[in-house]
């Protein structure tokens, strides 16, 4: 198997397993991957995913050119759109999603983090679209989710020279929220999904809804939808045990070290 599963605390991490291609995707990934999104989306003891890579050298380097593109270029022959890579680039799944970036993230891997909610690096990574170096184009998202994340001047040098930026640039220009060393990487974003996990499912699944919208919505129609998630979820009980929890500890006195375990 090229992709690996671990459940733990609500977390699944998703790993692609091919270290010695620098987790290039080739046929058998790209299915198990496309695969693998519905059934953790159905499973009630996952509430956040992580796509990481193994070994420090590469998070995801895009497709294996010798396996994948005669692949794909069969399906495009056949008349298919070959629209989605991984089953990741053209989904939103309901439950979040983090990359953590251990390495080079290049082509089809800097689109799978794209197509990540959050995306957390190691500070050996490197993120670069080369397609175009080779007579081709990022086409899994690659240019349309770069060109909204970051400043247009850099998406625009990225997407048409295919030169790479490293962890400090990506992190400088909002790309990544946070740069960790290597070592530290899984300890890191598995506290941050911890972190999410531990919210009340329907707040994050709501406020997810309206993070992912901000860039395709004015500003007037988000407020809107912002007001609806807000009222989907004041009645629910979730909401009241929640909102209850907190004055209990706001009105009980508590140690430092008591608020910092809450």
């Amino acid at each position: 198997m090229t992709i690996r599963t671990e459940i733990q605390d609500d977390v699944a991490w998703v790993i692609i397993d091919r270290p010695e291609k620098r987790n290039a995707i080739d046929v058998q990934a790209h299915e198990q991957l496309s695969e693998l999104w519905p059934r953790l989306e159905d499973r009630r003891d996952v509430r956040v995913i992580v796509l990481t890579g193994t070994g420090d050298q590469a998070f995801c380097s895009g497709a294996d050119i010798g396996t994948f593109l005669p692949f794909l270029s069969s399906r495009i022959a056949d008349g298919e759109d070959p629209g989605h890579f991984c089953g990741l680039t053209h989904r939103r799944l309901r439950k979040p999603v983090i990359a953590a970036i251990n390495g080079a993230a290049l082509g089809g891997g800097l689109e799978l983090a794209l197509a990540a909610d959050l995306r957390i690096a190691a500070s050996t990574a490197t993120f670069a679209l080369p397609e175009v170096k080779i007579g081709a184009i990022a086409g899994a998202g690659g240019i349309s989710r770069l060109a909204r994340m970051i400043p247009s001047a850099v998406a625009a040098r990225m997407i048409l020279t295919g030169d790479a930026i490293d962890a400090a640039r990506a992190l400088e220009i909002g790309l990544v929220s946070d740069v960790v060393p290597p070592a530290e990487l899984q300890v890191f974003v598995q506290n941050v999904a911890a972190s999410i996990a531990r919210c009340p499912e329907e707040a994050v699944t709501l406020s997810l809804g309206v993070f992912r919208n901000a860039g395709e919505l004015t500003l007037e129609a988000l407020l809107v939808e912002e007001r609806k998630a807000f009222r989907a979820i004041a009645g629910t009980e979730a909401f009241a045990s929640a909102h209850a929890k907190f004055c209990a500890r706001r009105a009980s006195p508590m140690s430092t070290e008591d608020r910092a375990r809450a």
